[in-house]
């Protein structure tokens, strides 16, 4: 059965705004899936961006629908049979309001196409078909990490990163003065803890965190973090974070 739904990302940020009201206390919980020792590295390297995958909520309070797998061929693609996608491996995702969504990494956009790692604990990858049609189950929709939509989103700093620590850069270069983050040495801004940071923007391989201080102000810089590290692996992981 089919069932009409608006594109997640388009209004994705719709509902971060609803969550500044309180009634809506039932906003979506980002949940992780894997431990960090169960994601394979080499599913992480090379990342260009994140893959929403999204459908109906079933019953049994899973995701519904096969996802269309393919195969490269010449300058082509050709159908590889599908996976539910229940059964795949995202990093994170939630179940909200009878929407379910899944998050990948993304290794490589070619046209309509993404090759994504569809299980991160196997490394497991495939090709799958950007945007189906409304009404389509399950929908597949990218964003890269230079994408400035992502500005006002929360991120995960220290999950993926296998030291379970990053560094705060002053300006998004490799030889810029930097310091320690980590849960123990959290970011501060005029010498008080942000708990919270936001994406504030991208530049190259660095992200810019920034302080939500109310809906009606701009995000107040903090400081840039490294999206991947020097081997390629990535380190970061941007989740829906309420705006209130």
């Amino acid at each position: 059965m089919s069932h009409f739904r608006i594109p997640f990302l388009s209004c994705l940020f719709a509902l971060v705004l609803l969550t500044a009201s309180s009634a809506r206390a039932d906003a979506p919980n980002e949940t992780f899936y894997q431990s960090r020792e169960e994601i394979s590295d080499e599913s992480l390297r090379n990342i260009i961006g994140i893959a929403f995958i999204s459908s109906m909520t079933g019953p049994d309070q899973q995701p519904t629908g096969d996802v269309p797998l393919f195969v490269a061929k010449g300058e082509g693609f050709e159908p590889d049979g599908e996976s539910a996608l229940k059964e795949l491996g995202p990093v994170s995702g939630w179940d909200y309001d009878l929407q379910s969504l899944r998050k990948f990494p993304v290794l490589e956009k070619r046209g309509d196409y993404l090759h994504v790692v569809i299980d991160v604990r196997t490394n497991e990858r495939a090709w799958v078909h950007l945007g189906e049609e409304f009404g389509e189950d399950p929908r597949v929709e990218f964003r890269s990490f230079d994408s400035k939509e992502w500005a006002w989103m929360g991120v995960e700093l220290f999950f993926l990163s296998p030291e379970g620590k990053t560094r705060l850069f002053g300006a998004p270069r490799p030889e810029s003065r930097a310091h320690p983050l980590s849960p123990l040495q959290p970011a501060r801004r005029n010498g008080e803890v942000v708990y919270e940071p936001r994406i504030l923007s991208t530049h190259g391989n660095f992200l810019q965190l920034g302080e939500l201080i109310s809906l009606d102000d701009p995000l107040a810089p903090i400081g840039w973090v490294p999206i991947s590290d020097e081997n390629g692996l990535l380190l970061i992981w941007p989740v829906f974070a309420p705006m209130c």
